[in-house]
């Protein structure tokens, strides 16, 4: 069966507390060029990812990508680290003090604007549980496009067989002049002679 080398595919995977996004597209190229962006928590698992999509795809300009969706809850709030406003704040002021300069006169707005004061700092182990079916997500969207592909190439080959068949038949509707244009072909060569 024929195949289009573009495509479309997504899928998502629930766990307790997030949506798993994964979502690929191809274009036509001779070789595998993969583009691959992949949600942090993920990353040690590119190259299983990769060699997933290129065994499937075998060639094509594939962007793929998968992020991450956070449920809400009370305690998803991003966390300030205090330790780090308390040094920014005696920081400021010594430069202040040192270099006369005025101190900001909204303390708060300033140092919550300062680097690191609102940055997530934890890391999560990636279970074996999680990545099965996060695994099973990709499998499903390279699934999907794969289908895409073939609807595609299924809509190429009708194209294809309604081109040749309309080739066919003008052939066919040519051949009674073939005759004719022969003698008109032999008789300007003997006039030429």
């Amino acid at each position: 069966m024929i195949q289009s080398m573009t495509g479309y595919g997504k899928a998502t995977a629930e766990l307790p507390d997030k949506k798993i996004n994964v979502e690929i597209k191809s274009l036509n190229s001779k070789a595998m060029d993969l583009s691959a962006r992949i949600a942090p928590a993920y990353r040690e698992k590119e190259m299983e990812i990769r060699n997933e999509i290129a065994r499937v795809l075998e060639r094509g300009k594939v962007d793929f990508s998968l992020w991450v969706e956070k449920k809400e809850c009370a305690d998803a709030a991003t966390p300030i680290n205090q330790v780090l406003v308390e040094g920014y704040y005696n920081q400021i002021k010594a430069i202040s003090e040192n270099l006369h300069i005025t101190v900001p006169t909204d303390w708060f707005q300033t140092l919550l604007r300062m680097p690191d004061v609102m940055t997530r700092t934890e890391t999560q182990e990636l279970s074996e549980e999680e990545w099965g079916i996060v695994y099973a997500a990709v499998k499903e969207a390279v699934s999907h496009l794969v289908d895409f592909r073939k609807q595609e190439g299924a809509a190429l080959e009708k194209k294809f067989r309604e081109k040749i068949a309309n080739i066919h038949r003008l052939l066919e509707s040519v051949t009674p002049y073939e005759k004719e244009r022969v003698d008109k072909v032999k008789e300007r060569i003997t006039d030429a002679l």
